[in-house]
C-alpha cells in the first residue's frame, strides 16, 4: 500500500460569514492511498478556530500513518482518521465498482438523489433560492446584533412565503441569556430548528428544553460517542469532521434509531469531502430527510468535480470524484 499526502488550498467564491468571523479559504491535506493499481482519495480539513480543530496535529498524525500505513489502525486524531476512513472507503468502492454510499449501506436502499437546504445570506439570495427549486434554506445568524437578526429573519420570511422551510445556524454566538431571548422572538417565523445556539452540548442541553423552537447540535458535537440529551432534537452531522463516513453512518443510525432528526452535512469540504457526505445521506436507512448544504462552486476552483444541484437535489453520481487537472498547494 502506497500513500501520498498533498496539501489543498481552495479560495472561496464568496466569504461565508459566521459568529467566529468570514471564512474566504480552506486550507487541508489530500490522502492519497493506492493498492494493486487502484487509487482511493480522502482528505483532511480542519477550520482554525472551530472546535476540535488543530491542523499540526492532523498533519502530524497522517504523516506517521503514512510512513507504515495500516488499513486496520487508523489515526486516532480525528480530521487524519476521517481522510484515511475516507480513502479506504473509497479505494473499496473503486475496487468493487460500486458507489461510496452502496459499501456503507451494505447491501441496504440507497438514494440516488438527495434534497438539501440551500444557504442564504439575506432575502435576496433566499428568493433566488426558491426560484431555483429549493424547498428548505438555511440562514447564519448571531454575527450581528439581535435586532439586526430578528430583522433579517423576518426580512427572509417575508421573501420566501409560508411554505418554505427556514432552518437558522448561530455558531454558538449566543450566551444562554441571550438564546433564550432570541428563540421567543424567532418562534414567530416559523423556524423548523436553530443549529448551536450556544456553545456546548451542555449548554445546549439547558437551553433545549425552555426553547419554543428545535434545538439542533452541530459543532459542539466532537465525538460520536458523545451523549445527547433528549430535549435536543437534531443532530447534524458532519462525516469529515467526526471521523469519517464510515464512523459518522454508524453513529446517523444509531440516533436516528434515538427519533431524533439526523441532518448530514458538509465542513466547507472539497468536492471529495462533500461527495462522502452525499453518500452517508444517500446511504441512510429510513424516511428521506432534507440534508445540509452541497456546494458544487463553493470554490474558485476545486480538486474534482460534483453533479450540479437542480430544483433542490444532488444526483448521486455513479462514481467518487477523483482530483485531476489542478495544482493543489497552488
Amino acid at each position: 500500500m502506497r500513500v501520498e499526502l498533498s496539501e489543498i488550498v481552495l479560495k472561496l467564491r464568496h466569504p461565508v460569514m459566521t459568529s467566529r468571523g468570514a471564512i474566504t479559504q480552506r486550507d487541508g491535506i489530500l490522502v492519497q492511498v493506492s493498492d494493486g493499481g487502484v487509487t482511493g482519495w480522502g482528505e483532511a480539513m480542519p477550520l482554525p478556530g472551530w472546535p476540535g480543530a488543530d491542523r499540526s496535529a492532523t498533519q502530524s498524525a497522517l504523516e506517521a500513518w503514512a510512513a507504515d500505513p495500516d488499513p486496520w489502525e487508523l489515526p486516532s486524531e480525528c480530521f487524519a482518521h476521517g481522510a484515511v476512513e475516507l480513502a479506504l472507503l473509497d479505494l473499496e468502492a473503486r475496487r468493487r465498482g460500486q458507489t461510496q454510499a452502496a459499501v456503507l449501506a451494505a447491501g441496504g436502499a440507497v438514494a440516488d438523489s438527495i434534497e438539501l437546504n440551500a444557504l442564504v445570506s439575506d432575502a435576496d439570495t433566499a428568493a433566488a433560492a426558491v426560484s431555483a427549486g429549493f424547498r428548505t434554506l438555511k440562514l447564519k445568524v448571531g454575527a450581528s446584533d439581535l435586532d439586526e437578526d430578528v430583522t433579517s429573519v423576518a426580512a427572509v420570511r417575508s421573501a420566501i412565503g409560508a411554505d418554505t422551510r427556514l432552518r437558522l445556524d448561530a455558531n454558538g454566538a449566543w450566551t444562554a441569556e441571550e438564546a433564550a431571548e432570541a428563540l421567543v422572538r424567532l418562534e414567530q417565523y416559523e423556524i423548523e430548528y436553530v443549529e448551536e445556539p450556544v456553545t456546548g452540548i451542555e449548554s445546549l442541553a439547558q437551553v433545549a428544553p425552555q426553547s419554543p423552537i428545535p434545538v439542533a447540535v452541530d459543532d459542539s458535537l466532537s465525538s460520536v460517542d458523545a451523549q445527547i440529551p433528549e430535549s435536543i432534537a437534531v443532530v447534524v452531522l458532519k462525516p469529515m469532521a467526526l471521523g469519517g463516513p464510515r464512523t459518522a453512518i454508524a453513529a446517523a443510525r444509531h440516533w436516528a434509531d434515538q427519533g431524533r432528526k439526523v441532518v448530514v452535512t458538509n465542513y466547507m469540504d472539497s468536492a471529495v469531502g462533500q461527495h462522502a457526505a452525499l453518500s452517508v445521506a444517500a446511504a441512510l436507512p429510513g424516511r428521506p430527510q432534507v440534508h445540509g448544504t452541497i456546494t458544487p462552486h463553493l470554490f474558485t476552483q476545486d480538486i474534482a468535480e460534483l453533479p450540479l444541484v437542480t430544483h433542490g437535489r444532488c444526483p448521486l453520481p455513479p462514481h467518487s470524484p477523483a482530483p485531476v487537472g489542478i495544482n493543489l498547494d497552488d
